[in-house]
């Protein structure tokens, strides 16, 4: 059966293009995808034959094309040399066996001057009949619709269904948009595959996850009341933004060697949410003067805000 669908024939030519830029493995892959839509199809069938790895699945293949096309000649080539058999070009052999001996060159030539002195016979007239409009109209409608055809993605992207897409991750093949690609050196790839691969790296364990916040928790309400003991001057404000990454660096690098240095997705959030926690609550009395409609209450949240944004920004960091 030969492919009708507008998505097989988009397939297929992927299939094809990928065939011919040398990648075997995602062609065979884009083959058996149109096989498991349409089993009765030749041209894929064929694609199989020639890319796969195994003698059997092509010798399958090509039984396949034969069940289906008994007279398809070049599955019965294909399969003739996989059985090491010798393949004669019929139509070579019937011309060798047809040719006749070598002929006289005197009789040849004497041949051709009587054909080339032969008078001209008058043609008859012949009349062309002009296309009518409305052969022009069916020839333009045919044309447009083949190019509309040929133009046509049928694939969307997995995450936006809403999203027409002719681009494939490099390794799982599944249609992706322009949005979802990510550049990488091999290709582009979909957020899914680069989640697995970054997958490796995170060794942390469920319980990383509560014994983190256990430690950096009480270090950040410490450090967040002795910011706020300390606060009054503006040179000690200035200064805040030294001590904040020093004492945010120190949470971050306790933390980390009390789960055994492991690496978790979500472990920098948890700590530098802890390092809020504790800064928020040293700026507990400002935030309330100023829900009471004390204005001065915002000098007293200057200190541990900046204290809060600097030492979480450097806990985090020291986490990933």
């Amino acid at each position: 059966m030969t492919i009708s669908g507008p998505r097989l024939r988009t397939l297929l030519r992927q299939a094809e293009s990928v065939a011919n830029n040398g990648k075997r493995a995602a062609a065979l892959t884009l083959y058996q995808q149109i096989i498991d839509e349409a089993p009765d199809a030749v041209e894929a069938w064929l694609g199989v034959a020639e890319l796969a790895p195994e003698l059997a699945e092509r010798e399958a293949a090509y039984q396949k094309v034969l069940a289906l096309e008994p007279e398809n000649v070049q599955a019965q080539t294909g399969l003739a040399q996989l059985h090491g058999e010798l393949v004669v070009n019929d139509a070579a052999a019937e011309t060798a066996v047809s040719t006749p001996e070598t002929a006289d060159p005197f009789q040849q030539t004497q041949t051709w001057l009587e054909e080339a002195t032969k008078p001209a016979q008058p043609r008859a007239a012949t009349t062309i009949e002009p296309p009518t409009p409305t052969s022009y109209s069916e020839a333009a409608a045919d044309a447009h619709e083949e190019t509309a055809v040929s133009d046509t993605y049928d694939l969307v992207c997995y995450r936006h269904p809403n999203r027409a897409t002719a681009l494939r991750c490099y390794s799982c093949h599944k249609p992706i948009c322009s949005q979802c690609a990510i550049k990488t050196p091999v290709g582009y790839r979909c957020p899914d595959c680069i989640r697995e691969a970054e997958s490796v790296f995170f060794t942390a364990k469920p319980l990383d996850y509560l014994v983190a916040p256990l430690v950096s928790l009480p270090i950040s309400l410490l450090a967040g009341f002795i910011m706020l003991q300390l606060s009054g001057s503006f040179f000690f404000i200035l200064l805040t933004f030294f001590i904040g990454g020093l004492i945010g660096g120190f949470i971050g690098r306790v933390t980390k060697a009390a789960i055994g240095r492991r690496r978790g997705r979500y472990l920098p959030h948890v700590v530098a949410a802890t390092v809020i926690i504790g800064g928020l609550v040293a700026g507990l009395p400002g935030i309330l003067a100023l829900l009471y409609g004390n204005l001065a209450g915002i000098t007293g949240l200057l200190v541990p805000g900046i204290y809060t944004f600097v030492a979480s920004s450097a806990a985090f960091y020291q986490m990933k």
